[in-house]
C-alpha cells in the first residue's frame, strides 16, 4: 500500500483518527476531507488536511476514499434539526464526493463507507448477518440512503463497501468513555430489561476490518463490523462492572430512558441487534478481540 493516496472524511472523529494513524505507518499518503483544519492540524499534525475538495484537483489519483464523516447521533436529543444535521453530513457529504469524482478521469479504485447496525432496526433474538432483512424505523432510513448514497459509486467502476459498525469500545472515546463515571461510582445498571442485544466491536477491529476490506477484492457491499459474539445490554453491564471490579445493579427503568433521551431511546437504547459477521469471517478476518471481556481489559486495564 505504499505510496497510495487515500482521501479520508471524518478523519477527526473517533474511528476516522485512529484510521488515519494506522494509514501512516502503513505507507499511505493520507488527506483528510475536513471543516475544521484547526482541529484536524491539531489531532493529525503529520496528514494533509483541506476544507475545499476541489483542493483535490491538483493531485494525479485518489486511489481509496474512507467516508466517514457522519454527525453523531448520541450528542444531543432528537429533533427535526438534528435529524437534518445526520443526514446532511452522511448522505450530504457522499453525494457531494460523487459528484466530484463522476467529473474526474480517474476515480477511487475503492470506497469504504460508513453505516451502521441500526440498519437492520429493531429486531430481538434473531442472528442477524448481511442478508438478513430489516425492520423499519429511522436508523434504518438513515443508513439506508447512506449506502444508497454511496453504491452510486458502483457506476464509475469503484469497488464498494459499507461498514455496519456496531458499538465502537475505545479508551478515550465513544461510547465506553460515557459510560465509564457512572460504573466507576458504582452507579451503572442495565438500561430498560437489560435484554436487548449490543453488537459492539473493539476500536482496533473497526480500523483493522478497513484495511481488510481494502485489500481484499472480493469484499463488497455492505459487511457488519462487529465482534462474532454479541452481548445483552445485560450482559455488558455486568461484565463492564466486573472489570472495574464495581457493582453494576441501578438499572435505569425504560420510562426513565424515554424520558432522558426520547426517541433515541427506542431507537438506540432500549432496542438492538444481534448481529453476525458472516462477511468478514468467511474472507479470513481474525478478529483482534472477539470476546467483550478481553477488550474491557485491554482497554481499561492497560
Amino acid at each position: 500500500m505504499d505510496n497510495k493516496i487515500v482521501l479520508v472524511t471524518g478523519a477527526t472523529g473517533f474511528i476516522g483518527s485512529h484510521f488515519c494513524q494506522k494509514a501512516q505507518d502503513q505507507g499511505l499518503q493520507v488527506i483528510a476531507l475536513t471543516r475544521n483544519l484547526d482541529k484536524a492540524h491539531h489531532r493529525l499534525p503529520n496528514v494533509t488536511a483541506i476544507q475545499n475538495i476541489e483542493a483535490l484537483s491538483s493531485i494525479d489519483k485518489i486511489d481509496y476514499v474512507v467516508n466517514l464523516a457522519g454527525e453523531p447521533l448520541v450528542s444531543g436529543r432528537w429533533n427535526a434539526a438534528r435529524k437534518q444535521e445526520f443526514h446532511d453530513s452522511r448522505i450530504g457529504t457522499t453525494n457531494h464526493l460523487y459528484d466530484y469524482f463522476q467529473k474526474s478521469p480517474k476515480p477511487p479504485r475503492i470506497l469504504i463507507s460508513g453505516s451502521a447496525v441500526g440498519y437492520y432496526g429493531p429486531h430481538r433474538d434473531k442472528l442477524l448477518d448481511e442478508a438478513a432483512k430489516y425492520h423499519d424505523s429511522y436508523a434504518h432510513q438513515l443508513c439506508s440512503a447512506w449506502e444508497q448514497a454511496a453504491s452510486q459509486f458502483n457506476q464509475l467502476g469503484t469497488r464498494v463497501c459499507c461498514l455496519r459498525t456496531g458499538i465502537v469500545l475505545g479508551a478515550e472515546e465513544g461510547a465506553l468513555d460515557r459510560m465509564l463515571t457512572p460504573f466507576k461510582l458504582g452507579l451503572g445498571g442495565r438500561l430498560g430489561s437489560g435484554k436487548q442485544w449490543m453488537p459492539w466491536i473493539h476500536i482496533d477491529d473497526v480500523v483493522e476490518l478497513i484495511f481488510h476490506c481494502l485489500k481484499r477484492s472480493d469484499i463488497r457491499g455492505s459487511i457488519n463490523a462487529s465482534s462474532p459474539n454479541p452481548v445483552t445490554n445485560k450482559q455488558f453491564t455486568k461484565t463492564l462492572g466486573s472489570v472495574l471490579s464495581r457493582p453494576a445493579i441501578l438499572p435505569m427503568p425504560s420510562a426513565m430512558v424515554r424520558l432522558l433521551f426520547g426517541e433515541m431511546a427506542d431507537e438506540l437504547l432500549l432496542t438492538g441487534q444481534r448481529v453476525y459477521p458472516r462477511k468478514a469471517l468467511e474472507s479470513g478476518y481474525k478478529f483482534r478481540y472477539p470476546e467483550l471481556r478481553s477488550a474491557l481489559e485491554q482497554l481499561l486495564l492497560v
